[in-house]
């Protein structure tokens, strides 16, 4: 009897401490949203600020009317004049960002930001969201491969109805499915070509072939697509939910090609040699349809 009085006074005692230890202690476990109690969700500010270019990638005076959006949650606010946003008593967690502008402006994103809450605001990295250059209507296009084995030299030419700007930017997409587009694809090369270009006509430089070949899913595809949109000349991009760079401010597709992805092989015989030791043609003209 004496044995089991003493068992039921050390369970009492376990019992007392464990309760004393979550009221003293850490936290006990969160309540639902909405608890104003004991056990109610950290809440706080976020803060940040967009800045809104042209498609010259030149700083607007007024960066008033972007939406910002907190993905999932249905919550958004609006940028005043200086490009200034404030959410208030948003609960602690980690966020997706977007931010939209009417007319013709690229949707601009953070992701996986970390909002711990408190009586300090929460400060998001200045976002920037620029202006979408389309260009004028492509009249011709034509990609084609003056390369060798050793070193494939892969470029895209295309013409226009009516002079175009310069200097321009350019963003060439790359995938092992016909279905994607810019925040659908494997990867992407973004050109800045101030000097190759003239009014009626522009050629891109040459597919950088160390881009596809360490992706096994591109260098072992039976082929490859490509498609080409200009960019906002400022190089506005971030970092998607899976490590992709993604420039949100390119316009409508110029061109596209079909390529197969053993073309940007290395010659195991070549000593990884970068010049030619001859040429072989690989010429493929593409027109619009």
């Amino acid at each position: 009897m004496t044995s089991k009085i003493i068992l039921s006074l050390f369970s009492l005692i376990a019992i007392y401490s464990m309760f004393s230890c979550t009221k003293e202690g850490a936290p006990g476990p969160q309540g639902p949203p909405g608890d104003t109690g004991l056990y109610a969700p950290l809440m706080g500010d976020i803060i940040g600020k967009v800045i809104v270019y042209d498609t010259m990638g030149h700083p607007l005076s007024d960066y008033s009317g972007v939406q910002v959006i907190i993905d999932s949650t249905g919550i958004d606010t609006v940028t005043d004049a200086t490009g200034n946003f404030r959410f208030n008593q948003v609960k602690a967690g980690l966020y997706n960002f977007s931010f939209k502008k009417e007319g013709g402006y690229g949707t601009y994103r953070i992701v996986h930001q970390l909002h711990p809450g408190g009586p300090q605001p929460t400060k998001l990295a200045n976002a920037d969201v620029g202006q979408i250059y389309n260009g004028p209507p492509v009249t011709y296009f034509e990609v084609f491969d003056l390369g060798s084995p050793q070193n494939p030299r892969v470029m895209s030419y295309m013409e226009f109805a009516s002079p175009m700007r310069i200097p321009v930017a350019s963003v060439l997409y790359i995938s092992n499915t016909p279905d994607m587009s810019k925040t659908n694809f494997k990867a992407n090369i973004r050109y800045y070509s101030p000097y190759i270009v003239e009014n009626m006509w522009y050629q891109t430089p040459e597919v950088d072939a160390n881009v596809i070949r360490p992706d096994s899913t591109l260098i072992n595809a039976k082929d490859l697509y490509f498609y080409l949109a200009f960019d906002n000349l400022r190089d506005i991009h971030y970092i998607d939910e899976i490590g992709r760079v993604v420039y949100p401010c390119t316009g409508t597709t110029l061109g596209t090609f079909k390529l197969y992805g053993q073309m940007f092989w290395r010659n195991p015989f070549s000593s990884n040699r970068t010049s030619n030791d001859g040429v072989y043609p690989l010429l493929r003209k593409y027109r619009l349809k």
